[in-house]
Order: structure tokens, then sequence, then C-alpha cells
């Protein structure tokens, strides 16, 4: 077996183990950060979002909450964990995109998921693209505040996507930088 590294675990997903990225929870988890599922590149570094698209929107994330990392920073854990942000993904099987991931995978998922949530007591859920808005609330929405709420009472932003024009980006970011000022005690 070999040493894990970052972020990394060994678990369990639909019977079979694999090296994954593990969930990461502050003790208190006001706010939860949700993907799809991990990329090999962020597995084999330890961290989450490592990519290039990944970066991008975890870094929109952390300008949003005021996390002020320098420029070069890749990793956002800590400073996550400091605000009160757990980060996880609806699958725990690492796959280089959305093709790979299968129906069954999703829909177990959105239950291990929404457990998650709910034993936590996450009020805000990030939904870093549309796949955990549909697992969640059943349709993608459209990026910002979604008017439903998860089952547990939670409220669910979408990102914009990360090839979206700068401007709309720039006004859902601004929506996301005041929900999480007027929620600081979600």
């Amino acid at each position: 077996m070999t040493d894990l590294v970052g972020y990394q675990a060994r678990e369990s997903w639909m019977g079979d183990e694999y090296v994954t990225l593990g969930d990461v929870w502050p003790a208190v988890a006001r706010v939860a950060i949700v993907g799809l599922n991990p990329s090999p590149v962020s597995v084999k570094a330890g961290h989450y979002y490592q990519g290039r698209v990944g970066q991008r929107q975890l870094r929109r994330i952390g300008d949003a909450a005021g996390w002020n990392l320098p420029a070069g920073v890749t990793q956002f854990e800590e400073a996550a964990l400091d605000a009160g942000f757990g980060l996880t993904d609806i699958v725990k099987r690492p796959t280089v995109g959305e093709r790979d991931v299968t129906p069954g995978e999703l829909d177990h998922g959105r239950d291990v998921l929404r457990a998650k949530l709910e034993e936590r007591g996450v009020g805000l859920v990030i939904c870093v693209f549309r796949h955990p808005v549909e697992a969640l609330l059943g349709e993608a929405g459209r990026p910002g505040l979604q008017v439903a709420r998860t089952a547990s009472g939670a409220r669910v932003f979408r990102m914009p996507g990360p090839f979206d024009a700068a401007d709309k980006a720039v006004a859902v970011m601004q929506e996301l930088r005041e929900l999480l000022d007027q929620s600081a005690g979600v």
C-alpha cells in the first residue's frame, strides 16, 4: 500500500475501493462546496480542484468569501476549513469528466450527499457545477441562488460556468458575496 498525500483517502464506492479525495469538514460546517467528483489530477495532488477550471471556480469562491489567498496558492482546504466551509463531491470515484460518471453513481451519490449535509446541518451549499444542483433539487437551475432548498432546508447556490462571460460571472459572484456576508451565522 502506498502512503496517502494531502486529502487523499481510500474509500469504498459502490462496492469497489478507490484512492480518492476524502471529505473535508470543519467542526461546524456552515457551508459546503460540492462538486461532481474528484479529477485524477486532484487526487494525485491530494487536494481539491487542482485543474485549471477547478482552480478558477475555487478562486472565485475564495474571493467571494474573503479568504485573501495569495495569487500562487492552489490549495484551498485550510482556508475553507478556517471559514467553516466543507468540501465534498456527489461521486467519490475519480474520473476525467462527467461523461465517465454513470446515472447509477449519481443516484447513489445524491442519497449519500443529502445524508452528509443533513447530518452536519449545513445551511448553504455552493455547487461548483450544475450536477450537485440537479442531484439536490432535481433540476440544474440557473447560476446564482436557487429558489428551492434541499430536503434538509439548506440554501443552494450554483456557481457561474467557468467560461461564462465576465460580466455575467461578476454579477453571480457578487450575489454569492452578499449571501455569505448576510449568512455569516448560517
